[in-house]
């Protein structure tokens, strides 16, 4: 069996993440998604008892005063992860609560590693950060990636040593994102070459900037994923814009801190 894998933060998963999905869902026999949730954590105390200023971040959600709260990242999620399992029956969604997706994909590696025949091929999916961020833990794969057992990126390098000389490395990104803009086309036949480079350049602080006014619902709606039905859009949509559920701004951030302290 031929393994894809690929995680990430996703606030949101966007049609940029979906197009290295979809190169994944191309070439596997199963893709495991590790979708990472941020937990939040107690606030730290100072001496006299009181919060420190510096307190954990959460992304914000365009010039709104909302943020991306761990509340509304799991809202987004079931929905995602309902529509996964309904639109892409190859696809394990997980989320990463308690660990990371990359932890995750190493713990599926380290199994690997014990029992190669478990897999005829590991892939692992990402951008070019996800890709470096895995090469400077290489030593950690032994020899799967010697052998071919463990890809990183969409391409297939003719050797190892490829992936540690940076023309060869950064030709191989290359045509990895290439590859997933073809992939997407599959989802969007009817799209133009540029609308479709840019659905696959699209991040989640755009697609956040975006939706976090009325006047962006339908363009924010363009860059969710197509596993997505339009009344998930909708949804997605309205937690951005704090409706629905209430996200958390700094202000009730800071309400929520004091009275865990006031108990």
């Amino acid at each position: 069996m031929k393994l894809g894998l690929f995680g990430g933060g996703f606030k949101p998963f966007t049609t940029g993440h979906f197009a290295k999905l979809a190169r994944a869902i191309e070439d596997s026999d199963t893709v495991y998604l590790f979708y990472g949730l941020q937990e939040r954590t107690p606030p730290k105390m100072g001496k006299r008892g009181k919060p420190l200023k510096s307190q954990q971040k959460f992304r914000t959600i365009g010039r709104s005063g909302r943020l991306y709260t761990p509340e509304v990242s799991r809202e987004i999620f079931n929905i995602y992860e309902g529509a996964i399992e309904r639109e892409l029956k190859t696809v394990e969604v997980e989320s990463t609560i308690g660990s990371t997706p990359m932890r995750r994909i190493f713990e599926i590696v380290e199994e690997f590693a014990k029992n190669p025949d478990l897999y005829e091929k590991v892939t692992i999916y990402g951008a070019e950060d996800t890709i470096r961020n895995y090469l400077r833990k290489i030593s950690y794969f032994g020899n799967l990636i010697e052998t071919g057992k463990v890809q990183l990126g969409a391409i297939a390098p003719e050797s190892a040593n490829d992936y540690l000389d940076e023309e060869r490395l950064m030709d191989i990104i290359a045509q990895s994102e290439e590859s997933s803009i073809t992939a997407l086309r599959s989802y969007y036949p009817n799209t133009s070459q540029e609308d479709l480079e840019r659905m696959q350049r699209i991040r989640g602080t755009e697609v956040r900037d975006i939706a976090s006014t009325e006047e962006g619902i339908e363009e924010a709606k363009r860059f969710l994923p197509p596993f997505l039905n339009d009344d998930e859009k909708g949804e997605v949509i309205d937690l951005l814009l704090g409706r629905g559920s209430s996200p958390m701004t700094e202000n009730h951030l800071r309400y929520f801190i004091q009275g865990i302290i006031r108990g």
